[in-house]
């Protein structure tokens, strides 16, 4: 987290890319969960890329520990994700019921690492408990995707609506942590001039 802390801009853009991802799947999902994938699929391929792209800049300019922490190889995972979601707008609503599952599962397990990561290198408890949070999130909410394959369109209607409410609930933290932490660097830059 701390190539994170150093470019704090990019927390502000993080949250306001999964704030939209979020919302946007949250309402495809109730009102046309069908017909919706297809436009879901350019939004996410956008917010993929964006991400993707911070995580590597992340894993090779800010910090060069990052490389070892996930950061480069969620950043890859994202940019492929993206750029196969644009090219082929329609595979993500033909797959979307085998690759949510699936990314839910991946995300949920690289913030376990992460966890497992932050304890051993003695992380501050808040950014153990998000890690651990993300952690059980993905990886219950792709065992409920998964047990559901091809089962339930309601069920996995509530599945999708749950993964939009989480992502938007994600980037609304992070947005608020991002504007907390340039606000804070503002004033230690007020703090020198009044001396």
């Amino acid at each position: 987290m701390k190539a994170f802390k150093e470019q704090k801009w990019m927390i502000l853009v993080y949250g306001v890319i999964l704030f939209t991802i979020g919302v946007v799947q949250f309402v495809l999902s109730i009102v046309d969960f069908n017909s919706a994938m297809h436009l879901m699929s350019y939004v996410v391929a956008v917010g993929l890329l964006v991400v993707g792209i911070m995580h590597i800049i992340v894993a090779f300019v800010a910090n060069t520990k990052a490389f070892f922490k996930g950061a480069f190889v969620l950043g890859a995972i994202a940019v492929s994700c993206g750029v196969v979601f644009i090219i082929i707008p329609h595979i993500l609503g033909q797959f979307i019921i085998y690759f949510v599952p699936v990314l839910l599962l991946a995300l949920g397990t690289i913030f376990l690492v992460k966890a497992i990561v932050a304890i051993v290198f003695k992380y501050k408890v808040g950014w153990i408990i998000v890690y651990f949070l993300g952690a059980t999130i993905g990886i219950t909410l792709g065992i409920l995707a998964l047990v559901n394959l091809n089962r339930s369109p309601a069920v996995s209607q509530v599945i999708y609506c749950l993964i939009g409410a989480t992502i938007a609930a994600i980037g609304v933290v992070l947005f608020v942590y991002g504007v907390k932490a340039l606000t804070k660097k503002e004033e230690e830059k007020k703090e020198p001039e009044k001396k």
